[in-house]
């Protein structure tokens, strides 16, 4: 690598994939390195080489699928914001049920988003999330206000 590859590569925004599906890490990797200012600096296929990969490369962002072995990815988001408490942590996963977006984000993630949306709202969540936002897809939020409306109609 040359030093203007390098010092390009230092400036941009790195980020840390965590799905125990290799096609999906690497459809992951393909989309985000296209951004000129994303890296994919590390993936993992569980939790333990996530924390691994977390300590070792400084990453700026997680995204974690739930459905993982061992340790799944909402308790390693508890364990992420323990050790890091600044890292955002975008949950990526196909639960499309509000109770899993309600347990992500009381582990402390701070995006929730479904396989099934555009390939490009992952970049929309990065980028909202990295300037310090939260972000939840349109679709799980309507679920989620739906499901709350609901439980509130039952006094």
């Amino acid at each position: 690598m040359s030093r203007r590859e390098h010092e390009t590569d230092m400036a941009k925004i790195k980020i840390l994939i965590v799905d125990d599906h290799s096609i999906v890490r690497k459809g992951l990797i393909q989309l985000i390195n296209q951004e000129p200012d994303l890296v994919v600096c590390a993936e993992a296929e569980n939790a333990e080489r996530a924390l691994e990969a977390i300590e070792q490369q400084q990453v700026d962002l997680a995204i974690v699928d739930i459905s993982l072995d061992g340790m799944n990815g909402v308790q390693l988001t508890q364990k992420i914001k323990t050790q890091h408490p600044h890292l955002p942590v975008l949950i990526l996963t196909m639960h499309a049920e509000p109770s899993y977006a309600k347990r992500a984000f009381q582990a402390g993630a701070r995006g929730y988003l479904t396989k099934q949306e555009a390939a490009e709202t992952i970049i929309t969540a990065i980028r909202l999330m990295l300037s310090g936002r939260d972000y939840i897809s349109e679709k799980m939020a309507q679920k989620f206000l739906k499901n709350l409306h609901s439980a509130g109609s039952h006094c």
